[in-house]
């Protein structure tokens, strides 16, 4: 079974309930999973894989994604799905699986999907910065990647859930922060989402520690 990511920008434009509108420039990356035919050793043809993305970047371009409240995660969940759908459609046609779809916003964070979860599951991961205590004169600048399991109808402000988390571990020595960071999992909100993956970088230094 071969596997393979396609990328693409796409504009998405979104608008809340009492917002204007706002665009936003994602990064999808599209995986898809097919048998390698033994004879030609060959899997899908990635041209025509390439031609399902820039059809779905013109559907998607010419939409407006609308969510019932100020919270744009409904509306997120509306672009997944009609991603999810379009590439599960034409990836059936030529015996192939859509496998993950992550569309990562050029600030860093992003929503994605797998196969594994159902269509209503989603996980949005959002990048926090901290700058540790000092600890011999020597201070740590530490990125932490928060990933949440969202069930469907939450409409949490994950970035801001993250801020609150971390709040409650700041002013602390960089080993203080990542032995404290495990605590966090699995914390749940009252949707039902969770906190369900964490990692920690320490930027400029190449060094990074996951969590789950």
């Amino acid at each position: 079974m071969l596997q393979f990511v396609r990328e693409i920008p796409i504009l998405i434009v979104i608008q809340g309930a009492l917002s204007s509108r706002r665009g936003f420039l994602f990064h999808l990356a599209a995986g898809f999973t097919k048998e390698i035919d033994p004879l030609s050793g060959m899997s899908v043809n990635l041209m025509l894989v390439d031609e399902w993305l820039k059809d779905l970047k013109t559907d998607l371009e010419a939409t407006l994604f609308e969510s019932s409240s100020e919270s744009v995660n409904h509306a997120f969940a509306e672009v997944m799905a009609v991603a999810r759908l379009n590439l599960t459609e034409k990836a059936e046609k030529e015996g192939a699986q859509l496998a993950s779809l992550r569309f990562r916003e050029e600030r860093g964070w992003s929503f994605s999907w797998s196969h594994e979860q159902s269509p209503e599951e989603m996980m949005f991961t959002y990048p926090h910065y901290i700058e540790s205590l000092p600890k011999n004169e020597k201070f740590d600048l530490l990125r932490v990647n928060f990933e949440w399991h969202r069930v469907q109808g939450c409409e949490a402000d994950y970035q801001h859930e993250g801020f609150l988390l971390l709040k409650k571990l700041a002013q602390k020595e960089a080993s203080e922060l990542q032995n404290s960071l495990p605590s966090l999992l699995q914390t749940k909100l009252p949707s039902g989402s969770s906190l369900q993956n964490i990692e920690l970088e320490y930027l400029g230094a190449n060094y990074k520690v996951a969590f789950k």
